[in-house]
């Protein structure tokens, strides 16, 4: 369905791909994984026409269909969610125009003309009901309901919606349109657990093939069977899903190990008898002939070990017991999304905020840090409280900065070393901090941002989907900077494999409605 011949690419002096060949069959259900920056996104660009590479191609089955979930996509904001959504049956809209025209000769036609008519009439027919044109409706509603976008207001204009939203309302568009390929990048990042749920099932008994970039490894291994792993300059295929992939990958390293340092023995071995006998005259040919052997050699060497980040929040000490309390809280904006909201937060305890996609949840913790006015009852914070918010959108204001001058303009009097410092400890690569943000990869631009957030000092944080887009490193070691943090912690996370690693209570907005 997809050949990928000869792929070369790389950006400025790094190359992300060399001599790729690898192919999307019918039925493939695959995963691209792979650290942030390594290149998944590029791979993406490429099969979607949007990069040329700098040597290969990538070459579609002629009549492969093919629908790619872009969440940076431009669409009509006059127009609303119905209407968005139906703009994905166009094609069979144009049939139903032209069967009406059709039908509507009929009454004046004779003959010839007529018989000609009464076949194009029932061949039109016999497309749109095979097409399901006459469901479309019940279509809509059975996959906006799915993803969480019924709950949205089908009549509700796109131009009200947050970016989360319009994301959900295109990946909704894409399943509607059925294509025989589907390419989604990071298709759950603005879906709760429920959502994801109805994703999973759906995939799992989609009839075509997929190509899905994604650092939620449970929702991996949920759907896939084959991984695409970006290692080593090159895309390497594994059979099975994400766990699988795991236990490959695993035993490979350790044959590749084994390998290396049986050749590392072989040539010390070969040098050591090269340095004892090259100057004595009875041995200098045999000498000789092992340089050669030594010259021969491919040594094999690894590929790029991930950066592991070291996240840690700064704390500025608060002495409190109860940092902010809520007490018959009802949040919103023109009406109550959830009403009688009483919790406290104390000094050092971390909370999960959940529930399903659209309840509050945003909307809570900003009426917790006073961005959004309650529309009954009150929140209370200490005095001295200084909360520290990491906000899910990626935004900024001069994207076209490399990460190390957005450092420099919002820490001004630190040195470029400590802000260099400060964005390797986040994962960011010494190539990626010179390079302008509106080039680096999701995950990259996420690590950019905590690695500002690690350099100002807080006694509470609160944290709004902080893993959309981080690879599992990186998700691993945040989860060990939110339970080493002293103070006290809210987080919205939709993963649950990351919010089991944090020792938290919870709260369920949905449990209160």
């Amino acid at each position: 369905m997809l050949d990928i011949k000869n792929l070369t690419h790389g950006f400025e002096d790094r190359v992300l791909y060399s001599n790729v060949n690898i192919k999307i069959n019918k039925d493939n259900k695959i995963g691209l994984v792979g650290a942030n920056g390594a290149g998944k996104t590029t791979l993406i660009n490429i099969i979607t026409g949007k990069l040329i590479p700098d040597e290969g191609e990538a070459v579609w089955e002629k009549g492969c269909s093919w629908g790619y979930l872009d969440q940076y996509i431009n669409i009509d904001d006059s127009l609303t969610i119905k209407q968005y959504l139906e703009s994905a049956f166009a094609n069979l809209k144009q049939k139903e125009a032209e069967f009406e025209k059709v039908n509507e000769k009929l009454a004046l036609a004779s003959g010839e003309e007529l018989e000609n008519l009464i076949s194009k009439s029932a061949s039109l027919f016999e497309y749109l009901d095979s097409h399901n044109y006459y469901a479309i409706d019940s279509m809509i509603d059975r996959v906006a309901s799915g993803l969480g976008v019924s709950a949205l207001g089908l009549n509700r204009q796109i131009s009200s919606l947050s970016g989360g939203q319009k994301a959900k309302v295109i990946l909704c568009k894409l399943l509607l349109a059925e294509p025989d390929v589907l390419i989604l990048d990071e298709p759950t990042n603005h879906l709760d657990t429920a959502h994801i749920e109805w994703l999973k099932n759906y995939l799992t008994d989609f009839r075509g093939s997929f190509l899905i970039v994604s650092h939620d490894t449970v929702f991996l291994d949920a759907v896939c069977n084959t991984i695409w792993n970006v290692e080593n300059k090159s895309i390497v295929r594994y059979n099975g899903n994400y766990s699988a992939f795991l236990k490959q990958f695993a035993e490979k390293e350790m044959v590749l190990d084994r390998t290396i340092k049986k050749q590392e023995q072989k040539i010390e071995k070969l040098q050591d008898f090269i340095e004892r006998n090259k100057v004595r005259t009875a041995t200098a040919k045999q000498a000789q002939s092992r340089m050669k052997q030594l010259e021969k050699i491919d040594v094999i060497e690894r590929g790029e070990t991930p950066i592991e980040p070291k996240y840690k929040f700064l704390y500025s000490q608060l002495s409190a017991q109860v940092v902010i309390r809520a007490e018959k809280l009802s949040i919103g904006y023109n009406f109550p999304l959830v009403k009688g909201i009483n919790f406290e937060v104390r000094n050092g305890e971390k909370w999960r905020i959940t529930g399903f996609n659209g309840v509050g949840k945003t909307t809570l913790l900003k009426t917790l840090l006073g961005e959004i006015a309650p529309l009954s009852g009150k929140v209370t914070r200490h005095h001295l409280l200084n909360i520290g918010y990491f906000a899910q959108d990626i935004a900024w204001d001069m994207p076209q900065n490399t990460p190390l001058e957005e450092m420099r303009s919002e820490f001004p009097k630190l040195e470029d070393k400590q802000l260099r410092a400060s964005l390797a400890k986040a994962g960011v690569s010494s190539k990626h901090q010179m390079q302008p943000l509106c080039r680096l990869s999701g995950g990259e631009q996420s690590k950019v941002k905590l690695a500002k957030f690690m350099l100002q000092q807080f006694n509470m944080i609160v944290l709004d989907e902080p893993t959309n887009h981080l690879d599992p490193l990186s998700k691993k070691s945040l989860a060990k900077a939110i339970n080493n943090y002293p103070g006290a912690l809210i987080f919205v996370s939709h993963e649950e494999d990351f919010a089991s690693e944090i020792e938290c209570k919870e709260l369920n907005l949905a449990k209160l409605k």
